[in-house]
């Protein structure tokens, strides 16, 4: 039976047995921001975004966390 067939997790999980636990696997670690990344961002949004289309947006902030790491 193909998963498409089921509306809900909770019919697959009846179905297959599994067991389903939602918690946060991801914690916050403090960490320090150069003033230079910080200033490239600011003028990367303020000046980049020029169609105001999603795809842009997302890649004006993309580039500078690139750019940085």
């Amino acid at each position: 039976m193909p998963l498409s067939n089921f509306k809900t997790i909770g019919e697959v999980l009846k179905k297959f047995q599994f067991t389903y636990t939602e918690e946060n696997f991801i914690s916050e670690i403090p960490f320090n921001i150069s003033d230079y990344f910080r200033e490239d961002l600011e003028l990367t949004i303020r000046d980049s975004v020029v169609d105001n289309s999603e795809f842009a947006i997302c890649e004006n902030l993309i580039y500078p966390i690139l750019k940085e790491v």
